[in-house]
């Protein structure tokens, strides 16, 4: 392992693109060096690609990873290569919509400068035509109305635009490619919208389904068709959230309640919908006055979540969730610290006796 974080494997003089080529060998063994630095780093697999990006985005050394998964016979490896192949190819992909977009708004704001010049070229020529008089009285009305006119200025178009209304990027429909591809037609048999909706459910963001509703409005029929397939089944868990939370309340008791939560979790039925109803009742019983209640929703609230983290697949994902949820920075900065503290200690003291 040692080896593998040193320069030892630093490929760069066999694997770059000078007049001198090395052989078909040579360039073999480098490949099969730089996939070994890859797969037997410590490191996040992203963070070596990225600190390897010219190599990883080369088209020769794709064009032989892919070759080398389609000849692997070994299972396994094969599925750790594409795992691999794809993070690389998402990674570039990533990259080069991030310089687009960084390239586009270069443009824009070149373009918003040259259209300032421009118009403040064509004040200073109406200013050489005014007359003294003119001038006294174009000055007073600036000094009256300047506050007026900065205002008008913003509403023009300056005006902070909400998430909804801002309009979708190049950049923004290319990232969502791959995902459309997933979710819209050609199908494999026995899949329709409903079902594809259903596997892809929490894939389906607020910047994705605008994506979609552009297509529709497009004329997009096979997206609206995933559209209305999602609609009905967001109604479907909303249904069953209100029909677990109903349950849960039924329970009478605050413990029993929460014993109620820590068995749908258990059951993996604590979802966003049934978190949301929590919120939005504690939200209602706080408008209406009614404290405890609201308190009541609250701590439900808090306890279901915990307990869906616990349920949760990795640390990481705990972690994150854990510090989006807390509002408190010095809370957050603690989260963090007893995360990536060495647990040295045992759990157990033990004592010996001699």
């Amino acid at each position: 392992m040692d080896e593998v974080n040193s320069d030892a494997f630093d490929l760069s003089d066999l694997l770059k693109n000078d007049d001198d080529e090395p052989s078909t060998s040579d360039m073999e063994k480098a490949y099969e060096m730089f996939l070994g630095q890859l797969v037997f780093s410590a490191n996040d697999p992203r963070i070596d690609i990225m600190d390897n990006y010219e190599l990883c985005a080369d088209p020769k050394w794709l064009t032989w990873l892919d070759n080398k998964i389609n000849r692997t016979t070994d299972v396994e490896e094969k599925m750790a290569l594409k795992d691999l192949n794809d993070m690389i190819v998402d990674v570039v992909k990533r990259v080069d919509l991030s310089k687009a977009a960084e390239d586009r708004a270069a443009q824009e704001a070149e373009e918003l400068e040259k259209k300032r010049i421009s118009a403040a070229e064509a004040e200073m020529e109406k200013g050489k035509a005014l007359s003294g008089t003119d001038v006294l009285k174009k000055a007073a009305a600036v000094d009256s109305a300047g506050i007026d006119a900065m205002v008008a200025e913003n509403d023009d178009g300056s005006t902070k635009k909400t998430f909804y209304e801002k309009e979708l990027t190049p950049e923004i429909r290319s990232s969502y490619e791959d995902m459309c591809s997933k979710v819209l037609p050609p199908y494999k048999a026995g899949d329709t919208p409903a079902s594809i909706v259903f596997n892809y459910y929490d894939q389906f963001d607020a910047q994705f389904i605008k994506v979609l509703n552009e297509r529709a409005m497009n004329g997009d029929d096979d997206s609206q068709a995933v559209l209305n397939a999602l609609a009905v089944e967001q109604q479907k868990r909303v249904n069953m959230a209100t029909e677990n939370l109903r349950d849960v309340l039924s329970k009478g008791e605050p413990m029993r309640m929460q014993g109620a939560i820590v068995k749908l979790a258990k059951e993996g039925k604590i979802d966003e919908p049934f978190l949301l109803l929590l919120e939005a009742n504690a939200d209602q019983a706080r408008a209406a006055g009614a404290t405890g209640p609201a308190e009541l929703m609250d701590k439900l609230r808090e306890r279901a979540m915990t307990e869906k983290d616990k349920q949760s697949a990795s640390k990481e994902i705990k972690l994150l969730r854990q510090l989006l949820r807390e509002p408190d920075q010095v809370k957050r900065e603690d989260l963090l610290t007893e995360a990536f503290t060495p647990k040295e200690a045992l759990i157990v003291s033990i004592q010996l006796y001699y």
